[in-house]
């Protein structure tokens, strides 16, 4: 019988990583002045926001014999587009806004308005952390349809960083 790996977590860095998160999400140029991508919140009707979908999972570690730890650690989260009222040609754009911004956080180029961006470098983070990459884990797709009628379009993401500390 094979060995079940135990999973193990840098709940530590959630915090850091998270509100990193939050910062790059919200610089996002799709989004309209005044719009904002939340945390964890959404209207009955509308909204954008990032849900966590646990602590950073440690995908690998290396120990070195001076006691320098290397972990890389894999955080990931869903982002959440609500909208109502849609007909099919504003579910295909609230589709590619989605999409798009998935693309920016590769650091893909992304054409928005007729204006291409591409994201130039990924944030820093703070304790021996810094992001390695940032990846879809899908396409977005219709999650949900609410009582009223709204919708839940999601993309789920995975944030991969390296974690640097001695023991």
């Amino acid at each position: 019988m094979a060995e079940q790996k135990q999973v193990k977590y840098d709940i530590d860095g959630y915090e850091a990583v998270t509100s990193a998160l939050r910062e790059l999400l919200n610089q996002y140029p799709g989004l309209s002045e005044n719009d904002e991508i939340t945390f964890a919140t959404l209207g009955e009707d509308s909204g954008k926001a990032m849900f966590p979908v646990s602590s950073s999972v440690i995908e690998t570690e290396k120990r070195s014999v001076t006691g320098k730890v290397t972990e890389v650690c894999i955080y990931p989260f869903y982002v959440i587009y609500r909208a109502s009222g849609l007909n099919e040609n504003r579910k295909a754009k609230v589709k590619e806004w989605l999409d798009n911004l998935g693309k920016w956080l590769e650091q893909k180029k992304v054409l928005i308005d007729d204006k291409e961006y591409q994201l130039a470098e990924l944030p820093p983070l703070t304790d021996g952390r810094k992001f390695l990459s940032i990846s879809r884990q899908t396409a977005s797709y219709l999650d949900t349809v609410n009582e009223n009628q709204s919708e839940n379009w999601t993309i789920y993401i995975y944030a991969r960083y390296q974690y640097e500390y001695y023991k």
